[in-house]
């Protein structure tokens, strides 16, 4: 069977092999006037330049989410919010993105967002212990350290104890705090699409899951 984008708990480096997911990529020529108005939207959109693919089909969650286009437009919308008016910093959001890909091992996207992550300051050693799954990973910043240690308790068990609740509050705010949780559950929501319709690496791409993520 082909290696899609859903990685196993263990093993080496997944590495996408170009084959098709569970669903077939919808064409533009084959769209009804509401998946256009989907298209057209995230096209003409802040994630245009990486959401539409040359080969004319969209990426990562949004082709299958074009199947239902009302719901589609909704994500869509909730995700740019997040990703590019949210009142976090863009190493915190990135942060965020990758403890939860990590932790659903999302391929896809932890493969857009490693690179994000570490235009955006991460140190490397951190984006590692991340993938990793590892309790402390080499943060340089006691903020991120804070932040990173309440997602990572947010997305192993459903909720945060006070310890980490109070840190993370006094490091950002009320607002940054509900965006913050906000994002972190947008990626599990986009986690769950990407894995459950194996929605495919490009070909010769990699993330490099080693093992399982370990719990807090």
């Amino acid at each position: 069977m082909a290696t899609s984008a859903r990685t196993p708990d263990g093993g080496g480096p997944v590495t996408g092999t170009g084959v098709r997911g569970r669903l077939e990529p919808l064409r533009e020529a084959e769209l009804t006037c509401a998946q256009r108005e989907m298209w057209e939207e995230l096209a003409a959109g802040p994630r245009g330049a990486t959401a539409v693919r040359p080969e004319g089909f969209l990426t990562g969650p949004f082709d299958v989410l074009l199947r239902s286009p009302e719901v589609g437009r909704a994500v869509a919308g909730l995700g740019a919010l997040l990703r590019y008016e949210s009142a976090l910093s863009r190493s915190h959001r990135e942060l965020v993105i990758l403890t939860v890909a990590a932790r659903w091992h999302a391929a896809f996207a932890w493969l857009r967002h490693d690179v994000y992550g570490r235009d955006a300051g991460l140190p490397g050693a951190a984006v590692q212990g991340i993938a990793a799954g590892t309790a402390e990973p080499d943060f340089d910043d006691d903020g991120d350290r804070t932040v990173y240690a309440f997602v990572r308790q947010l997305v192993h068990t459903g909720a945060a104890d006070r310890e980490r609740y109070d840190a993370v509050l006094a490091l950002l705010g009320e607002r940054p705090l509900v965006e913050l949780v906000t994002l972190t559950g947008y990626y599990c929501l986009s986690s769950m699409v990407l894995n459950a319709f194996e929605v495919p690496l490009p070909a010769g791409a990699s993330v490099p899951w080693t093992a399982a993520p370990t719990a807090p």
